[in-house]
């Protein structure tokens, strides 16, 4: 189950560390971009977007610093009738070196919980692991690149290429998923455009970057691509990510998986965060149930 952990953790993903090669960039809205309008070439601009930690550290902030959140989750049949709902309002709180969950209230209906009080489904255990924690959970602001010993493997894994989109470096790698992750490699590149745009956010002037399979692609060449589309808006005051979505598609014979994520991120007292969070999917893995998920988190009041 490790590979579904790493999936859903990939609502924090970024470039970083992404293999530097030659990409085939397209610009689209008359966007021009040199070391005289900007101050920087194309070359530089794709190295930033495969560097970026911006994105990370966004998410970093968000178990550092003490908020608000509220959250749903809803379970579907194959028919697309919801038939577990979970809902979360609570206070993420931090003291700067340790952090700590308190939900203030808990609302579930329907096929949720197991007798035992388990979860009956794998979804709301892979979110709790990643944005509701049951024990108290240590928290810094530093990029470190050592191993915590105290995280699973699974959640290694999940960080490796949750903020490493464009790497093969996971531990665990099997049915070749970390090569279909790597969407910046050589040998990937002949199934994506790579275009550049700018857009209005926020009230925020931004490059808008993304990374998306080719159209005109067979199906069969279709299925060697797991990550069919990334879209990244970088704020032009300061290159941070505020806002970027994704769409996974993988058909193996050990997993079959379809999601969407959007994460929004904001500017709120300073702290540059992750505001609204959407996922929704579908993966069935061998052996397991399959499921069908929607699950929506608000952050407030940092």
């Amino acid at each position: 189950m490790h590979r579904i952990l790493l999936i859903f953790s990939l609502i924090s993903c970024s470039f970083l560390s992404a293999q530097d090669t030659l990409m085939p960039v397209i610009f689209l809205d008359d966007v021009e971009i040199s070391v005289k309008n900007n101050g920087f070439s194309v070359d530089d601009f794709v190295g930033y977007v495969k560097k970026d930690t911006t994105f990370y550290m966004g998410f970093k902030h968000l178990r550092y610093y003490s908020h608000n959140y509220e959250s749903e989750l809803n379970i579907f049949n194959k028919k697309g009738k919801v038939i577990g709902t979970l809902k979360k309002q609570g206070t993420h709180h931090s003291n700067g070196k340790r952090a700590w969950i308190v939900n203030d209230s808990i609302y579930d209906k329907g096929k949720i919980f197991k007798r035992n009080g388990k979860y009956k489904y794998y979804t709301p255990e892979a979110f709790d692991e990643v944005f509701f924690p049951k024990d108290t959970i240590d928290v810094s602001l530093n990029m470190s690149k050592e191993k915590n010993e105290k995280e699973s493997q699974n959640m290694r894994d999940a960080k490796t290429v949750g903020f490493s989109i464009g790497t093969d470096d996971v531990e665990q790698s099997k049915g070749g998923i970390s090569k279909k992750l790597a969407v910046f490699d050589i040998d990937m590149q002949q199934y994506y455009d790579y275009t550049i745009s700018d857009t209005i956010y926020n009230k925020k002037e931004c490059y808008v970057f993304v990374v998306k399979v080719k159209q005109e692609l067979k199906a069969k060449d279709r299925e060697k691509a797991l990550i069919r589309k990334i879209v990244s808006y970088f704020d032009k005051e300061n290159f941070n990510v505020i806002y970027r979505e994704y769409k996974f598609v993988y058909n193996h014979l050990l997993i079959d998986l379809d999601m969407d994520v959007f994460v929004y991120m904001d500017y709120v007292n300073g702290k540059h965060v992750p505001t609204d969070i959407h996922y929704k999917g579908f993966w069935n893995v061998l052996f397991f149930k399959p499921e069908r998920a929607e699950f929506n988190l608000k952050n407030t009041d940092f």
